[in-house]
């Protein structure tokens, strides 16, 4: 099973070390970005083993009140410890900053840890002469000044929204970004290069069927074959960046609650783009008729907005698997099924 940082998870609820009572809910959010890869089926156990890891290390305790999240009965809050000393008491930063930092931040007054970050990036400053240097991935620059790859992997990043705001710390003045995970993908034609459309799926077996069946094609439907991890659709904001022009983006999950949300919310990173993004309806019209399995039963309403994403054709078929409780996988298109079909 997929584990996770749990020191990073602990900035990201509170980058402040403040400590305090934080909902499961935001729990789960947050531990979501830091396993992207995570299969949305594993999700429940990951939130349990992880809730139990940073018990046993001392990191929170658990609420004995629980809530229902799908079958999974989970505690209702944790309480994080706090780790900023009690005694620590705010004040300004006490020594000359930089001309970037001196207008904003000189009077502030600030937490330890605040004085920290705020230090550090003083220092950073200077030896750079205000950031005359190249442009580099956050997590290097987190290293390079902090000492600490994951310290700007929260929003806000460590330190808190008192030092990271418009017209304060910025990734522009540290001259870093957030890079996306790259895309795994592959092309369908011999060429790369003419435009053409691009088909993104969840499964590497899939992913390898769909190419199979693609590249034995004289004129195949789509120019390349696209992977996600579950709800990692990040890597996506690469798709303008790839070697082809994609001109039309469409997507192939599991036709389940989860398969559902992911495939939407890919399509809407694709979309920002200019990018025609929805449903692969010849896909997901074969998926529909494929035998279900057992899977988590879906209020009716959400049933029906979940499935107002599908092709037209399959929403009723959708919406009576997910309020019945099945669910159909991706991997019940073999090969020779999306061989004939395409």
């Amino acid at each position: 099973m997929t584990t996770v940082d749990l020191d990073a998870l602990v900035l990201a609820l509170d980058p402040e070390g403040r400590g305090g009572r934080h909902d499961i809910d935001t729990f789960a959010t947050e531990l979501g970005k830091l396993a992207p890869g995570a299969e949305p089926a594993d999700v429940p156990d990951l939130v349990r083993v992880t809730l139990e890891r940073g018990r046993e290390a001392g990191l929170w305790s658990v609420a004995k009140a629980t809530v229902r999240r799908g079958r999974s009965a989970l505690p209702k809050s944790i309480q994080l410890i706090r780790t900023v000393p009690p005694g620590d008491q705010r004040r300004p930063v006490g020594v000359p900053l930089r001309p970037e930092l001196a207008g904003w931040a000189t009077s502030l007054d600030l937490l330890h840890t605040q004085r920290t970050v705020l230090l550090a990036v003083n220092d950073w400053l200077r030896r750079t002469n205000g950031g005359r240097v190249a442009v580099i991935p956050a997590a290097e620059r987190a290293y390079e000044v902090l000492g600490n790859e994951k310290a700007f992997d929260s929003t806000p990043p460590a330190g808190g929204e008192t030092l990271w705001r418009p017209g304060r710390l910025t990734f522009d003045l540290l001259r870093c970004v957030r890079v996306p995970t790259p895309l795994t993908w592959e092309p369908a034609v011999p060429v790369v290069g003419p435009p053409g459309a691009l088909v993104c799926v969840e499964n590497h077996a899939t992913f390898r069927s769909l190419l199979r069946v693609l590249r034995a094609r004289t004129t195949p439907r789509w120019a390349a074959v696209a992977w996600i991890q579950g709800r990692n659709t990040a890597p996506l904001a690469s798709v303008p960046e790839l070697p082809l022009r994609v001109t039309r983006f469409d997507y192939l999950g599991d036709l389940d609650a989860p398969g559902l949300e992911i495939a939407a919310a890919a399509c809407a990173v694709v979309s920002r783009f200019g990018i025609p993004a929805g449903p692969a309806e010849t896909l997901w019209r074969l998926l529909a008729d494929r035998p279900s399995r057992t899977g988590t039963a879906v209020e009716p309403g959400r049933a029906r907005d979940l499935a107002e994403w599908l092709p037209e054709a399959v929403r009723d078929r959708s919406v009576e698997l997910l309020t019945d409780g099945r669910a159909i996988p991706q991997e019940a298109l073999r090969f020779d099924l999306i061989d004939r079909a395409l």
